[in-house]
């Protein structure tokens, strides 16, 4: 019996021993090891920030970056440790090596867009600016409009110049253009040709920016019926018959390339003007090549004596559908275009140009003298009605009378205008009107 207990007794002695059931023999390299944790720095330019700058994480650990902006700037991109944009936080977590988070800010961009009505131009339709920038352009009315009013962005206009000094957002400058004449009466279309004035400088020819422009100004009020103070001296017969043709120019505000251009273009070229191999129109003969013609309406203004000095033509309209393409246009003397004074005596006020713009916009022919094979107006009514008795032969204060100096020529009539009217929106300057308007 003694023996078959000791027996149990070690048995069960080496049971508790293989089950580990003693505490006090535990050993201590038998403890959990501690996480390994891993360095995140950052790194990024000037405009912004993340915070914080750097941490250490365990391998199974997280942690989430603040993305900070400066007044102005944007983040551009942001990467590294595996990480995740939420917004402006940059989650990381599960690394295995030490990293970095890389971020690049940029300053923001704005548009600024320019609208303008029609009646001129500005140099750009938008314009990119960074936060807080500055920011100008010139705003140009044709010469038959001006500036009625320039608003946005907070700017301000001084001249033609439209200063922004501080954009901070996209914005928009809205510029309306006014036209210095009124619109005509109902039933009358404006009609409004870009006019580009070719000038054939030498040591006696001489004409200024200014002088151009009162031509083309005063040939506006001749043709839109308001040289009023002439109308006035019209017998009260006729007077019924005065047309606002509708019809008024400016200067090119753009060449052939799309280059912002002024509209007068100058050589200096020894030659007349007045001279039937139209040598003022070819550069091969050292003149100034036509514009294109269903693009602009030409002018030629230079020297045109002979060589004793003796004024011969003042002006000359080369026709459409009776010149080739390369001459179309008119010309005129430089002392007879203008009305700054002193000008050509008898052709004085600006009427040379008018007359022969006539011719090329349809009126063939005069109302009195120089009779020729064809002509397209003398005969008509004043007012283009069966019933009407005055003729445009009547009419001796017209425009189109050659017989009379400038003093005496005062007006357009309604059936010239209808003739002109026609001439430019169906007939042969009808790939002008259709590109211009």
């Amino acid at each position: 019996m003694c023996n078959i207990k000791s027996i149990l007794f070690i048995l069960s002695s080496s049971l508790l021993s293989a089950c580990g059931g003693s505490s006090s023999s535990d050993s201590p390299g038998s403890s959990i090891p501690t996480p390994e944790r891993y360095l995140v720095s950052t790194s990024f330019n000037d405009g912004g920030a993340i915070t914080p700058l750097s941490l250490r994480i365990s391998g199974d650990g997280s942690k989430v970056f603040k993305i900070e902006l400066e007044q102005g700037y944007e983040l551009a991109s942001i990467s590294g440790c595996g990480g995740l944009l939420d917004g402006y936080n940059f989650s990381v977590g599960g690394i295995d090596k030490n990293c970095t988070i890389e971020a690049t800010f940029k300053p923001i961009q704005y548009t600024v867009k320019v609208q303008t009505s029609s009646g001129g131009w500005a140099a750009q339709p938008s314009y990119q600016v960074v936060h807080g920038g500055k920011i100008d352009f010139t705003v140009n009315p044709n010469s038959d409009h001006y500036i009625e009013s320039t608003t946005g962005c907070g700017g301000y206009l001084v001249d033609l110049k439209y200063t922004i000094d501080a954009v901070v957002a996209d914005c928009t400058v809205t510029v309306a253009f006014k036209s210095h004449f009124p619109l005509p009466s109902e039933g009358i279309e404006r009609i409004r040709l870009p006019v580009v004035v070719h000038v054939l400088e030498n040591e006696y020819v001489e004409i200024s920016d200014e002088q151009i422009m009162s031509q083309i100004e005063v040939t506006n009020k001749h043709f839109r019926g308001m040289n009023y103070n002439e109308l006035e001296s019209i017998d009260e017969q006729f007077k019924p018959y005065i047309a606002d043709t509708g019809i008024q120019l400016y200067l090119a505000s753009h060449d052939p390339n799309g280059n912002p251009h002024s509209g007068i273009n100058r050589k200096v070229a020894n030659l007349s003007v007045i001279s039937a191999e139209h040598a003022y129109a070819k550069s091969e003969k050292g003149g100034i090549d036509v514009w294109p013609t269903d693009q602009y309406l030409n002018v030629w203004v230079g020297y045109a004596r002979d060589f004793n000095g003796t004024l011969g033509l003042v002006g000359r309209a080369n026709i459409p559908g009776l010149v080739e393409d390369r001459v179309m246009g008119v010309v005129v003397a430089h002392t007879a275009f203008g009305v700054i004074q002193p000008r050509e005596p008898r052709f004085d006020e600006g009427k040379t140009f008018t007359h022969e713009l006539g011719h090329l916009l349809g009126l063939i022919g005069h109302t009195h003298g120089m009779p020729t094979d064809k002509n397209t107006h003398s005969h008509l009514t004043c007012d283009g009605k069966h019933s009407t008795s005055c003729k445009n032969s009547d009419l001796s204060m017209s425009f189109m009378n050659s017989e009379v100096d400038d003093n005496g020529q005062r007006m357009f009539s309604i059936s010239q205008r209808q003739v002109m009217v026609e001439w430019v929106t169906s007939g042969p300057l009808q790939p002008l009107y259709l590109n211009t308007q």
